[in-house]
């Protein structure tokens, strides 16, 4: 049976890591700076003033999901196959993003923020009242995605790719009036951190078990 056991070092590669800590930062930056909001909510106007004008607007953040969501399993898929000694934290970033998406939803309960298309008229169609803003779930998603990439992958190229993807996601829902801001930027942090961590908690559990249960066996 081949090994789980990756090397500290290819957990979480840093030429992959790197981007995923930009981007949370700059995701934290539009989150915090200005309190309490006014640059989010200048920036969401402008963009949904914006993404008025563009044919089809609604269906940017849908695309790249799924186009986000295709890409994920293909190098899933291939590393799976191709590298087993990866599958244990391959599964672990999944486990990650399915709780990022999670937290997400439970982070909506807890805020339980208007839409921004509630206060101002957009194209398109505004979700029901009780169908909460913050964060947003195709951000969580979306950088969920990239940053199952960044594990299983380990290539910065691709790792920075999906994140731009991710990015025009995340854009797209601010644009189409149905997110602000700082809707995107919590969703980014939670879909970039949660699978990390996760992959983190695992690669731990596994240092500590395995030299207790070579003990046993010895």
């Amino acid at each position: 049976m081949p090994s789980t056991r990756l090397p500290r070092s290819a957990v979480l590669p840093a030429r992959s890591v790197l981007p995923l800590v930009v981007a949370s930062g700059l995701a934290a930056v539009l989150l915090l700076l200005p309190l309490p909001g006014s640059l989010s909510v200048v920036g969401t106007r402008w963009l949904s003033s914006a993404g008025s004008a563009v044919p089809g607007v609604e269906s940017i953040s849908e695309a790249g999901l799924v186009l986000l969501a295709a890409a994920t399993a293909v190098v899933m898929a291939h590393a799976w196959w191709s590298h087993p000694e990866r599958r244990l934290h391959i599964a672990a970033s999944a486990v990650g993003v399915v709780l990022a998406y999670l937290l997400s939803e439970g982070g909506k309960l807890l805020f339980a923020q208007a839409r921004p298309c509630s206060v101002w008229q957009i194209a398109g169609e505004c979700p029901p009242p009780g169908d909460w803003s913050l964060p947003s779930n195709h951000a969580t998603l979306a950088f969920g995605a990239a940053a199952v990439i960044a594990v299983t992958f380990g290539r910065s190229w691709l790792t920075w790719s999906a994140l731009a993807l991710a990015s025009l996601v995340a854009v797209g829902r601010v644009a189409q009036g149905v997110h602000y801001v700082h809707d995107v930027a919590l969703g980014a942090i939670v879909g970039v951190a949660v699978p990390l961590l996760v992959v983190i908690g695992v690669a731990a559990a596994v240092r500590a078990v395995r030299p207790r249960a070579a003990a046993e066996q010895g």
